[in-house]
């Protein structure tokens, strides 16, 4: 199996310090987003730890770059070069953790999210605040993801990402702001207008 250079590092990293593998942001953020996470949904980018177990598709490469957890893909695929293999208004809900902040067109990659999601579903997302994650890495002298895109990415880089979607209304039923590490949270509701 080849791993990307993100995880080759992590991996010589957990090695060489004898630290356990780290948990997925996922579970530190669970208790907050399940009650959004609520009827036939997926979770994309879920590194093995989908947001929920059942009635909830895993959506990732085909291998994983991280895994935290033993959770199977679904459907696997490329979201740098490939749109997901998936019907427009599908999802009650779409989760995703960690994973739009590698995107240079953030707009773009919400917005693919948001084509899968049913009109009026959830859109719920857990990505880093960049300059409290560069902090906290530097803090725990921990390895920093070198995927991630922007160095002014969070909640306002976020909402602005969202207001350049065309078409959509986005009632924010839930956010937290960094009140776990470096997390921040948000769930919306999607109201598509045509």
């Amino acid at each position: 199996m080849k791993y990307s250079p993100v995880r080759r590092l992590r991996k010589i990293y957990f090695t060489l310090t004898g630290k356990r593998k780290a948990q997925s942001e996922t579970s530190k953020v669970r208790h907050l987003v399940l009650p959004y996470c609520v009827g036939h949904g997926c979770d994309i980018g879920f590194g093995g730890d989908k947001i929920k177990k059942d009635d909830c598709i895993g959506i990732d490469y085909p291998t994983p770059y991280t895994k935290v957890g033993a959770d199977k893909v679904d459907i696997g695929v490329d979201l740098h070069k490939e749109k997901i293999p998936v019907a427009d208004n599908t999802f009650d809900y779409v989760y995703s953790s960690h994973l739009i902040e590698d995107f240079e067109d953030t707009s773009a990659i919400l917005a693919e999210h948001i084509r899968i999601l049913k009109n009026n579903g959830n859109l719920v997302l857990a990505f880093p605040d960049q300059q409290k994650y560069e902090a906290y890495c530097k803090k725990y002298h921990l390895m920093m993801n070198l995927s991630h895109k922007h160095k002014n990415f969070g909640y306002q880089f976020v909402m602005d990402a969202l207001k350049k979607i065309p078409s959509i209304k986005v009632n924010m039923l839930f956010q937290s702001d960094r009140e776990i590490d470096y997390n921040v949270v948000i769930a919306a509701r999607i109201e598509k207008l045509n």
